[in-house]
């Protein structure tokens, strides 16, 4: 009875909620129930921070008046630090820095954290103002940088690739092969830049002396002129190396013109090379109802007018397999691609798909003339879904693995697709994952992001429809009848003598 009475007293109870919160502050536990266990170390950076033998100090550069979304974030950024605070071998300091005088903003830029305007709502006004939300990772004499903190920064990812680049003294190389009229480096920046952190990106040329076993991943991206028969062999020279390449392809060229509106098949060489390996690209168009848009111009009488049209010839493409590489991604947008398939060969290569049209999507074959104010129909036009557009092809005996995608302009620079994020992180996900033997892949896409509702044939949408118009009815019908039946009953039993209620 004394055991029971101390557990109910109001000062043990007191006391025990003071030390809890003591030792609390001293000991970090933090349980994750997220289901892609978004703030749990992985095994990769565990295994990063067990290689680090020097005392670690990461000041954070936090303005004060940041949005309540960059004040959440800045919180969940600190928690994910104190998770490698208390599994590290070594010191970790982290320091919080406000930049509010001249001399801090200076410092922060001279560290490479980028300002970038806010726009804030105080009295019905609107007010800009230049914050920072970055951070400065220092590992010994190695200083790592992570510029701008947004709610699309993989967080685990940054901290743990400038773990490893402290171990890692050299980073991989990556050629982007020139030569066959590729796209040129400059309207690659975007990918380029995103390469920066994990490898160096170099030009390449198949024609010259170049020692390509120096590249950990060549890319091939949109070439226009054939390879010739040396270049090919060459770079099945350099596969059987153990070589790895990631692989563009402007297969299926369209040309939207006044007095030209065709699709063809520009044919480089490569395609020979790659159905020998078991992957066969079609001579077809793939076409999507989940597609992009564009802008077409009409007459309303002697009044010209941009119309803004769905153009199933660029699809919008959510259908991703379970791989790494994929994993995270919500859609990405092509223009004019092309199908692909697996093909039974003698080589030791194997195939996985990485990324299909909808089920709502259809081919159609060369010679392809655009009608730009056609009718689609499901029967006729979408009535063969999931076209594969992106596929893997894997050898085993010698290491050496190959990414091949169908379109090569979905990598080219554009900040006005608000699809083109993903397609960026597909690009860099493909080399990353070519290039890395850590895992570190793996962390990349670890966060939550707006997931895009999949595409629904019409007969589902409808039958939708009226199902969430009719089920609350049919809900609050049934329960009246409950009700009813049940006081019915009840009414019945207390008409009966020595009834008791």
């Amino acid at each position: 009875m004394k055991k029971h009475r101390l557990l109910y007293n109001p000062t043990f109870l007191i006391l025990s909620l003071v030390a809890i919160n003591i030792v609390s502050c001293v000991l970090f536990v933090r349980l994750d129930l997220t289901r892609n266990k978004k703030y749990s170390l992985s095994p990769v950076s565990k295994n990063m921070l067990g290689r680090i033998h020097e005392e670690i100090t990461v000041n954070l550069y936090l303005s004060s008046d940041l949005s309540p979304d960059k004040i959440k974030l800045s919180k969940e950024f600190k928690n994910l630090l104190k998770e490698y605070k208390a599994l590290s071998n070594n010191a970790l300091t982290i320091n919080t820095i406000i930049p509010d005088s001249r001399e801090k903003e200076l410092q922060a830029i001279q560290n490479g954290i980028e300002p970038f305007s806010q726009e804030l709502t105080e009295r019905d006004m609107v007010k800009i103002q230049r914050v920072y939300f970055g951070a400065t990772v220092q590992i010994g004499d190695k200083k790592g940088v992570i510029p701008y903190i947004s709610s699309h920064t993989p967080l685990e990812y940054e901290m743990t690739r400038i773990l490893k680049d402290a171990c890692d003294t050299v980073k991989p190389k990556v050629g982007f092969i020139q030569g066959h009229q590729e796209i040129a480096p400059p309207l690659l920046s975007q990918v380029i830049h995103e390469l920066y952190p994990i490898a160096i990106a170099d030009t390449v040329s198949l024609r010259q002396d170049s020692v390509l076993n120096q590249y950990k991943v060549l890319c091939v991206v949109g070439p226009k002129d054939s390879y010739s028969s040396q270049d090919i062999e060459t770079l099945k020279q350099y596969l059987r190396q153990g070589g790895r390449m990631f692989i563009a392809l402007n297969h299926a060229v369209g040309q939207i013109k006044n007095n030209q509106s065709n699709g063809f098949i520009n044919r480089v060489g490569l395609e020979d090379m790659l159905e020998e390996f078991g992957l066969k690209i079609k001579y077809d168009f793939v076409v999507d109802r989940r597609c992009g848009s564009i802008v077409v111009q009409q007459e309303l009488g002697f009044i010209p007018l941009q119309t803004r049209i769905d153009f199933p010839y660029f699809p919008i493409i959510q259908n991703f397999s379970s791989h790494l590489i994929t994993k995270g991604l919500n859609a990405i947008s092509l223009q004019f691609a092309s199908s692909m398939e697996n093909v039974s060969t003698a080589s030791p290569y194997r195939f996985t798909p990485l990324a299909k049209s909808s089920n709502i999507s259809g081919i159609q074959e060369v010679p392809v003339f655009f009608n730009l104010m056609k009718t689609w129909t499901t029967k006729h036009d979408f009535n063969h879904p999931n076209n594969i557009v992106a596929a893997l092809l894997t050898n085993e005996e010698d290491n050496s693995a190959l990414v091949v995608i169908s379109d090569a302009d979905f990598m080219v620079n554009n900040s006005y697709d608000l699809l083109h994020h993903d397609n960026i992180n597909f690009a860099i996900n493909s080399i990353e994952w070519l290039t890395d033997d850590s895992g570190l892949i793996k962390l990349r896409n670890k966060f939550i992001d707006n997931q895009v509702l999949k595409p629904i044939d019409d007969t589902t949408r409808t039958m939708l429809k009226y199902l969430n118009f009719s089920l609350p009815i049919i809900i609050i019908l049934l329960i009246a009848l409950y009700h009813y039946r049940s006081y019915k009953t009840k009414r019945l039993r207390r008409s009966r003598p020595k009834y008791i209620d």
